[in-house]
Order: structure tokens, then C-alpha cells, then sequence
């Protein structure tokens, strides 16, 4: 399923109708109907429908469905929050035809009196081109409709939402809607993938092929298009990756051991955890089915020890640097040796991040290596040396700015998560509540390291493995509530289900 900016959207919908030889009449009779069927399908019978109407082309699907509705026997109400010297021949044609109807129609400046005589409340405001906050009366006219208490349906994108970054102000909180032929960034991003409800793609009759004659950069992660390691009853141990973890430090073991459980359960092969010396007894007593490697003291000197721990290093196929090492001035200098100095495959997550971030010329030495970075937004942050509040603001622009200027790869952790790299965007929606806990994020490095070890690109290994952890919290929260959900129950019950 393709992820959409409303540039794309409107470039695939004006060459729709310019060379597929589909109308924007039809398109938008398409849009309508659909929406009215599902309206249908959720509400009672003679139901009384408030339609808020902009005077664009999202207003004209309102009108749509305003006569669907009107004709199965609902009574609907239009309330109209523009003009008709605004509409397009579409909208236009579709206004007259519900005041051929008889529906009610009140253009309105300002908020309604009263909402309660109605079961229902659909927006049809702003589509996906508004840009900037909505101020004013029709601010107004939004609160009015949250304070209202009835079940809200959108129809594309809730009024309010800038459809490419998910800002959302002042918005409609909708508790569906119903999106017009794919996905919109906005709608996964921030506020705006929570004030969306739950989003539902309507088919608008936009052939398939139209979207291969786009480069298209967007998509979302499903049980259809993610990519598991191709296992064999004939394999052994070295096929599925020599894995190795430098992670944890006194007060932090928890972080290495769930990285590396993670890892074990997901399939890797052979797993080495190099860690802090002094801590032997607990990560042997944690850690049954995975090999232990003390660090030489550090500051590390060149010699023999130096030279046994980097032979050994060096035997690994994919490197995991990060959970709970600590940020020490020697562990800095340590890990910053041997990120420079790797180049097979490397994942960098927790205080791997928070190095690099204080030594932002690691990142120029990174620039073209299979690496790929796991911060979540904080994390990402100061790899950007912005505030949170930037990224949040526009995400993806500096998303893309980064791998652009760095040619890496970003996992994004969040609600919504988010892969760029230099070739486009995947969204990953799966998760719940119960992943906002400490050592989640050491699990899914452990588990996209062990993908990378057998031998998925880093593309693959970083968007299943997020999916995968998503879907498992997904399904361990038909047992339990998601408060109650620990990192090592994400783990027990990986492949479960």
C-alpha cells in the first residue's frame, strides 16, 4: 500500500482524469458512494447527519455522500462553510443536486447553535491542501464539533491536518476517516495520525498502473510486503549469521541481555556479546545459549589483548553497537575506533547514537557503509542538533535531509515508525502502548541485527523487524492490557502468533 504527499495525490488524480479517460465527476461520485456505504453500514437506520462543507472538492464528496444518505432514508443537514463562486464544476454540479433534493442547507460564518438533535457528524471541510492553521471562525466551527460528543467521520483527511506533516492545531478529532485512494504522510505523523481515528482507504477507481507511472516514495508496512529470512530444514548454525553485540555496562546488563535474547529468538545463529569486564557472571547466568566476550580494559592499548579482541571482533558478520555501553570518555573513544574503523553491516542504537551525536564527523566516515541508525525522536535530535519540537514539526523533511547529506539509513522510532533511506519512506503503524517502556528499543536492535546476520539488507531487516515487534505487542494485548506489557514478553512470544 502506497503512502501518499498531497503532491502525488494531486498529480495521480490530474492524470487520471487527463489520460485514463476518467472524469473528476466520476472520481468524486466514486469517492462519495463509498463513504456512504461504509456511513451506512456503521450507523442506525434514519439516522440525522450534520455535513460540515467546504466549497472545494472535499466539500463536493460531502455533497456526494449527502445524497446517498438522503436517499437511504437518513436525514441530512448540510452546513456550508464556503461559497459557491469557489467550487469547481464538480462541486457545483453535486451542491445543485442536493438542493434539488431538498436538503437543508445553511451556509454558516460562524460556530452552530446546536449539535445534539444529531447522531452523526461528518467533515468535509479542508481535503488534503490546506496548508497552515485554521484560525478564526472556522476554529470555532472545529471546536464546536469536538465538543460535540457524536461520532465524527472524516472524509480524506481530517480538517486541520497538513496532509505532508501530520501538524495539527486546530483539528478535527475524527474517530474514522475515510481516505481518498491511499494513505496520506499526514495521517501517520504526529497529531495527525491521532486526531484521524481509525484511517480507511476508500477505491476512488484509480487504476492500479496509474501509481508505476510515478516514482512514488512512500509505502506502509504489511503482512503482505514484509520479508522474513529464508530458513532451511538443511541449514546450520553459520547461515544464519555470526552476530555480534557490544552493549551494556554496569547498571545497565538489562540492556545487553534483552538485546541479545532478542536476537537468539528471532534466529541468529551464533551470538557474541562483547561487554564490559567485571560483568562475566551475569550475562553468563542471563545468557545460556549466547557466547560472552570480555572487553580489555580501556582505555585500550595496542597489544595482544587489542589485537585477540579485534580478530574476534572481526570474525563477526554484523555488529550491533550501543544498548546501555554508557558514555564514558573511554568507551567514546573505544566505540568511536571501531565504528570508523568497521565496515560490514553495523546497527547503532541507545548510546551508539548519543557518541556519534557528540562527534558529528563519525557521521561523514559513515557516509555510504551498510549502516543503519535506530534513534527515536529525542535520539534524532540531536543527531540533528535541533530541538525535539523541529522534528516533530516537519519529520520527514528532516529525515530525508539527513540521509540526503549523510547517504545512511534512518529507522525512526515512534508511534508510527518510520525507515528513510536515499531511495524513499516506509511507515510502520503496528504497536501499542505497551512498547512505551524501557528496553523496547534494545529489542528491536537485537532483532534487526539478527535479520542482517541472515543476510536480509538492512531495508528489510530494520522494517520487519519493527513490524513484527509491532504485531507481536498487537496480539499479546488480546491477553493482557498493554500497561502490563514488558520487553521480555515481547520476546517470549515472538513468532507466536
Amino acid at each position: 500500500m502506497f503512502v501518499l504527499s498531497r503532491e502525488e495525490m494531486y498529480a495521480i488524480d490530474k492524470f487520471t482524469i487527463e489520460n485514463i479517460e476518467i472524469t473528476g465527476q466520476e472520481l468524486m461520485e466514486n469517492a462519495g458512494k463509498g463513504c456512504s456505504i461504509f456511513i451506512n453500514d456503521l450507523i442506525a437506520p434514519e439516522s440525522r447527519i450534520a455535513l460540515f462543507c467546504g466549497s472545494g472538492n472535499n466539500g463536493g464528496d460531502g455533497f456526494v455522500i449527502a445524497r446517498y444518505l438522503q436517499n437511504w432514508d437518513h436525514s441530512t443537514e448540510i452546513f456550508l462553510m464556503g461559497s459557491k463562486d469557489k467550487m469547481s464544476p464538480e462541486t457545483l454540479s453535486n451542491y445543485d443536486q442536493c438542493e434539488k433534493l431538498g436538503i437543508p442547507i445553511s451556509r454558516i460564518e460562524q460556530e452552530p447553535d446546536d449539535l445534539s438533535n444529531f447522531d452523526l457528524i461528518i467533515d468535509a471541510i479542508f481535503g488534503v491542501g490546506l496548508k497552515g492553521e485554521i484560525s478564526g471562525w472556522r476554529a470555532d466551527v472545529i471546536n464546536k464539533i469536538n465538543r460535540s460528543e457524536k461520532m465524527v467521520i472524516a472524509i480524506d483527511i481530517a480538517s486541520g491536518i497538513d496532509a505532508n506533516t501530520g501538524q495539527a492545531v486546530n483539528a478535527v478529532n475524527a474517530d474514522f476517516t475515510l481516505t481518498m485512494a491511499n494513505m496520506k504522510y499526514g495521517q501517520l505523523l504526529g497529531e495527525g495520525r491521532e486526531k484521524s481515528g481509525e484511517t480507511l482507504v476508500m477505491d476512488i477507481g484509480i487504476p492500479q498502473n496509474v501509481y508505476l507511472q510515478f516514482p512514488i516514495k512512500g509505502k506502509l508496512a504489511t503482512n503482505e510486503n514484509v520479508i522474513f529470512p529464508y530458513r532451511s530444514r538443511f541449514s546450520h548454525k553459520g547461515d544464519y549469521g555470526r552476530v555480534g553485540i557490544i552493549a551494556g555496562s554496569p547498571g545497565f546488563t538489562g540492556a545487553a541481555i534483552l538485546a541479545s535474547k532478542a536476537a537468539l529468538r528471532t534466529g541468529a545463529g551464533l551470538i557474541t556479546l562483547f561487554h564490559s569486564m567485571g560483568l562475566e557472571a551475569i550475562f553468563e547466568n542471563q545468557l545460556l545459549e549466547v557466547m560472552t566476550y570480555p572487553i580489555p580494559e580501556l582505555p585500550l592499548n595496542k597489544g595482544d589483548e587489542y589485537n585477540n579482541f579485534l580478530n574476534k571482533l572481526n570474525t563477526m558478520d554484523v555488529l550491533l553497537i550501543g544498548p546501555g555501553i554508557g558514555q564514558s570518555k573511554e568507551t567514546e573513544e573505544f566505540i568511536k575506533q571501531i565504528i570508523i574503523s568497521w565496515n560490514k553491516p553495523m546497527v547503532l542504537d541507545a548510546d551508539g547514537l548519543n557518541i556519534i551525536a557528540k562527534n558529528k564527523t563519525i557521521l561523514e566516515k559513515l557516509a555510504g557503509k551498510p549502516v543503519i541508525l535506530t534513534p527515536h525522536i529525542g535520539e534524532f535530535a540531536r543527531l540533528c542538533n535541533v530541538e525535539i519540537e523541529d522534528i516533530q514539526k516537519n519529520t520527514l523533511q528532516y529525515l530525508q535531509d539527513f540521509v540526503a547529506k549523510y547517504k545512511g539509513n534512518i529507522l525512526l522510532k515512534s508511534a508510527t515508525s518510520v525507515y528513510c533511506d536515499e531511495v524513499g519512506l516506509t511507515f510502520d503503524i503496528t504497536g501499542n502502548d505497551g512498547l512505551s517502556t524501557g528496553g523496547s528499543g534494545d529489542v528491536l536492535a537485537g532483532i534487526i541485527t539478527s535479520f542482517i546476520g541472515q543476510k536480509l539488507s538492512l531495508k528489510d531487516a530494520a522494517i520487519t523487524a519493527s513490524y513484527l515487534m509491532g504485531e507481536t505487542a498487537e496480539k499479546l494485548s488480546e491477553f493482557r492490557k498493554p500497561a502490563s506489557i514488558i520487553p521480555s514478553d515481547i520476546i517470549e512470544n515472538i513468532f507466536k502468533y
